[in-house]
């Protein structure tokens, strides 16, 4: 119960962050006024992903295989053990010893196929010469982070177990954090004009003066 009761209030004191986070990444995308050959790559790379989801047809097993994958690594992560693990087109499950809040959530915070692309382009460059395909990378990087962005927005659509596990609301509001804090910090790489220590700094600045006027108005 107290439990319940704490992740309430602090659904409600999310609530500002997620005002403030969202206003400084609506500024810092419209800033963009030009875009360089790496943006606009990344860009079709999401396109692409986008005209495959909505228009020509889904990846459901890839995104059901990294999804528990994704539980099953942050098991490993949190000091657990993975005992079970099903994997088809519509549907799979993870069985673990540690379900706690960062196994239940991690497929919807860390876009898997991301992460592991650009870890095997790490990995590539101590063999060939990676940079010669970089275009292809940051094309992948846009696709596969589109793909799980779509995945994610239609999970939260479709109130999955999982989310409603750990408390929809404040699961919603801690995944649609999260997710904005990667996304902007990938496309800061790509378009120098974005800062990602600003974009953090202005977030919470914003929020702490929410909270100091909120403090004011009531106790001033």
């Amino acid at each position: 119960m107290i439990f319940k009761i704490a992740r309430f209030l602090l659904t409600i004191l999310l609530l500002p962050f997620c005002i403030a986070i969202t206003a400084n990444f609506y500024k810092g995308i419209v800033s963009i006024k030009a875009i360089s050959e790496t943006g606009f790559i990344f860009i079709l790379g999401a396109l692409s992903y986008s005209l495959f989801h909505f228009i020509l047809f889904k990846l459901d097993f890839l995104y059901v295989l990294g999804h528990e994958s994704m539980h099953a690594i942050a098991t490993l992560f949190s000091g657990g053990k993975v005992l079970n693990i099903k994997v088809s087109k519509k549907q799979g499950s993870v069985r673990t010893t540690t379900p706690n809040m960062f196994v239940v959530l991690a497929p919807y915070l860390v876009p898997i196929y991301t992460v592991l692309l650009a870890l095997i382009y790490y990995l590539l460059s101590f063999f060939i010469d990676i940079g010669r395909h970089s275009q292809l990378f940051i094309f992948l990087i846009g696709f596969t982070l589109m793909f799980h962005i779509a995945y994610t927005a239609q999970s939260i659509k479709e109130k999955q177990s999982d989310l409603i596990k750990t408390g929809y609301l404040f699961s919603v509001e801690f995944v649609y954090i999260i997710n904005l804090i990667i996304v902007f910090a990938i496309i800061s790489f790509l378009f120098k004009r974005l800062d990602f220590l600003d974009f953090l700094s202005l977030s919470y600045s914003d929020t702490k003066i929410f909270y100091q006027s909120i403090w004011r108005q009531l106790f001033l």
